[in-house]
């Protein structure tokens, strides 16, 4: 990791403006309307994890699925809380006569495991939203994904203020920027919320947003050159975010100190920002 220098932020481009875009994103989605997402009638055969499960379609063939935008508690750290999980998405689905409808809200429409990467609705409605509500997923924005996070961060706000399912454990939970505490959770998925004391530009183009004094070893969130492109077509300025309080996700590595990389801007929630400054 490059050091990190503040930057100035851009005059077309304010603190201020940064948070009402970053709310819309979150809230809003930037994505398609659903009429316009390719849609499949299917018939629920397996459940995988609490986010994964085998499909039959209309035409006889069978398909692994992953919810688009919410992730399980991590099965080895937390075993209990996954075997919840799964238990909770298996009854979902039989309560709904296993009959799905799914829709693609990605960009690749695949994973890494050749999985679908879709929304599933039941006869009750959103089949992750209300997973999340139960505390069972929490949301997890992935890069290319093309739908509204709105419901999802709504549910999980109401879980987490209720320690409902995995908010309860502890398989979930909302961590502070320091360091030491997020060297336990390296190579793992996590929500740190903290002041960004900072953000500075590399040669490269991209951009740390710190959350500390001490490139070297504080906690700090990244995007590379793609990914800011990303973010600045959806009204968001990373540069601008210095003095503000951030809640981000995404998995923890360490690269001169924990850090986590942004690809989608629903990674990122504002929480807070001071006023923007006045030019006397």
């Amino acid at each position: 990791m490059q050091p990190h220098h503040a930057g100035p932020i851009s005059p077309h481009s304010t603190l201020l403006s940064g948070l009402i875009a970053a709310l819309a994103l979150a809230l809003a989605g930037a994505c398609s309307p659903r009429a316009a997402e390719p849609q499949i009638e299917a018939r629920a055969e397996r459940v995988w994890s609490g986010h994964a499960f085998e499909i039959e379609t209309a035409e006889g063939t069978r398909e692994s699925v992953v919810l688009a935008g919410v992730s399980a508690p991590n099965g080895e750290l937390y075993p209990a809380a996954m075997d919840a999980a799964r238990a909770a998405l298996t009854a979902r689905i039989e309560a709904g006569g296993a009959s799905l409808v799914l829709r693609s809200v990605s960009d690749p429409e695949r994973d890494r495991y050749d999985r679908l990467i879709a929304t599933a609705e039941t006869i009750d409605g959103d089949l992750a939203e209300a997973l999340v509500r139960d505390g069972h997923l929490m949301v997890w924005p992935r890069a290319g994904q093309t739908m509204s996070f709105a419901n999802f961060y709504t549910a999980e706000a109401a879980a987490r203020a209720e320690t409902a399912g995995a908010w309860g454990s502890g398989a979930f939970s909302v961590m502070g920027p320091d360091p030491n505490a997020l060297s336990q959770r390296l190579d793992g998925p996590v929500i740190v919320q903290g002041r960004v004391v900072d953000t500075g530009e590399a040669r490269d183009g991209r951009v740390y947003v710190n959350f500390g004094l001490d490139w070297r070893s504080d906690f700090t969130a990244t995007a590379d050159r793609a990914a800011r492109a990303v973010f600045t077509e959806a009204g968001m300025d990373l540069m601008a975010l210095e003095g503000a309080q951030i809640r981000v996700r995404g998995w923890l590595y360490e690269t001169n100190g924990p850090a986590v990389s942004l690809t989608h801007p629903a990674q990122l929630e504002i929480i807070d920002a001071p006023e923007a400054r006045r030019l006397r």
